[in-house]
């Protein structure tokens, strides 16, 4: 798929714009000079200056073409299966992850984007089991982030 340079640069100044009344919203109970507004506004303004420099070069091109263009692959429907997948991984987690656990989640979310993806099935269930446990060690161990257990609550760590 290829945006145009000047719609593609509107639309991310409308995200900036919307993303800084989001931040400038933000409280401030200890009143000091930089509260937790200071670096989402800093992150709003880059947004807003690249996405102004966008509009210019868009405004300034010699041709334009179509707002939207979109690519072979968007004919595909094994290609969009594919796509679809990351969304609804991201679905899975959100109503699965409770009662199946972090771990067991991940990891089936883990192997059906490997074996979707072409990973032999061989490599994909190791692989994702592999990168499940990382994942909670790093969120669980080393960030302190209580991820749910699910029926793995009685080997818990």
């Amino acid at each position: 798929m290829k945006v145009n340079e000047l719609v593609a640069g509107l639309f991310f100044l409308v995200v900036a714009g919307l993303y800084a009344a989001g931040a400038w919203s933000l409280p401030n109970p200890s009143q000091q000079p930089l509260g937790p507004s200071a670096f989402p506004l800093i992150l709003a303004g880059l947004l807003a200056l690249c996405a102004a420099l966008l509009v210019w070069q868009g405004a300034r091109a010699s041709e334009r073409g179509p707002a939207l263009a979109l690519a072979d692959w968007t004919r595909s429907p094994a290609a969009l299966a594919r796509l679809l997948l990351v969304p609804g991984a991201v679905l899975f987690y959100v109503l699965a992850s409770e009662a199946l656990g972090f771990l067991i989640t991940a990891a089936v979310i883990l192997a059906t984007l490997f074996l979707a993806g072409g990973v032999r099935p061989r490599l994909a269930l190791p692989l994702a089991l592999a990168a499940a446990l990382v994942m909670h060690s790093i969120f669980y161990l080393g960030l302190g982030v209580q991820l749910p257990w699910g029926p793995l609550e009685p080997v818990r760590w």
